[in-house]
């Protein structure tokens, strides 16, 4: 009787077909690169950029395939019609990037909050996520649920999902040493941030990469009399990190031969992805 029950992976090339994470702080070019990348691997056809909540981020980048996603409900509606006219008005559809992740989990909770009201007409109405389905991270969860489940369904019927988010600088402690460190990583709550992660394949951190020198200010410290130094930046570029040894900054890869860092460059980052698939 032959096997009912498993098989063999196959590794598929596009990364597109994978899911996508790109961290960055506003206006580094986040929306931009990931438009280049969609267009170069899928046609203009084969993407579609959700300019999610009060971003707005999309008015400045010409010739992006854009739906203004302003509510929860506008996004069901957009992601229904999507899901339900896929073999027909979406064929080409590729991959939907959600710009931004941050956004969408602000969409998401109001839309948890609306749930628990209209569940629970006679207990007192939430105002707040963390008042809404009994405390305790309850609501959180809900929220979680509400937007994964989405994705997925997306997911289902072949078309994968790019999330774009902010960032912010975080003071970790070391669970063994107990010391202080800094990490770059998402500006959202850690519940909702680490409910993403653990499903990404490739998830890369855009930052600001400064050379600093230190140099004299001519003056002297009064009760030390040292000489008085100050960071002075003299070059800059923008990166994209996939690895980083120190853990400082909070990025992922699921495969291992993924390049650590490239340059912010539409070529470099498929040539990445590319290679390490």
């Amino acid at each position: 009787m032959a096997r009912k029950y498993g098989k063999k992976v196959e590794i598929k090339l596009n990364p597109l077909d994978y899911n996508i994470g790109l961290l960055g702080e506003s206006g580094i070019g986040k929306s931009t690169i990931i438009k280049e990348v969609c267009e170069k691997l899928a046609g203009e056809e084969g993407y579609l950029a959700l300019d999610v909540g009060k971003e707005d981020g999309h008015d400045a980048i010409s010739g992006i395939q854009s739906e203004k996603i302003e509510d929860w409900s506008k996004f069901e509606e957009v992601t229904d019609d999507i899901i339900e006219n896929k073999d027909t008005d979406w064929k080409a559809l590729k991959v939907v990037v959600i710009d931004t992740y941050d956004q969408l989990f602000e969409l998401a909770e109001a839309e948890a909050i609306r749930l628990y009201n209209k569940k629970n007409p006679d207990k007192p109405k939430a105002e707040t996520i963390n008042q809404a389905w009994g405390g305790f991270g309850a609501g959180l969860d809900k929220t979680i649920e509400l937007v994964l489940d989405r994705l997925w369904e997306l997911k289902k019927v072949g078309v994968s999902f790019i999330v774009i988010a902010h960032t912010k600088k975080k003071d970790v402690d070391d669970p063994v040493s107990g010391q202080q460190y800094s990490i770059l990583t998402s500006n959202i709550s850690q519940k909702y941030f680490n409910a993403i992660k653990t499903k990404l394949h490739f998830l890369g951190m855009a930052y600001i990469d400064r050379e600093i020198i230190q140099e004299k200010t001519g003056k002297k410290n009064l009760k030390t009399g040292k000489d008085i130094e100050k960071g002075k930046v003299v070059g800059e570029s923008r990166v994209i990190r996939f690895r980083d040894d120190s853990y400082s900054v909070d990025s992922k890869c699921r495969f291992a031969d993924i390049i650590d860092s490239i340059p912010f460059d539409s070529d470099e980052l498929i040539k990445a992805l590319q290679d390490a698939i």
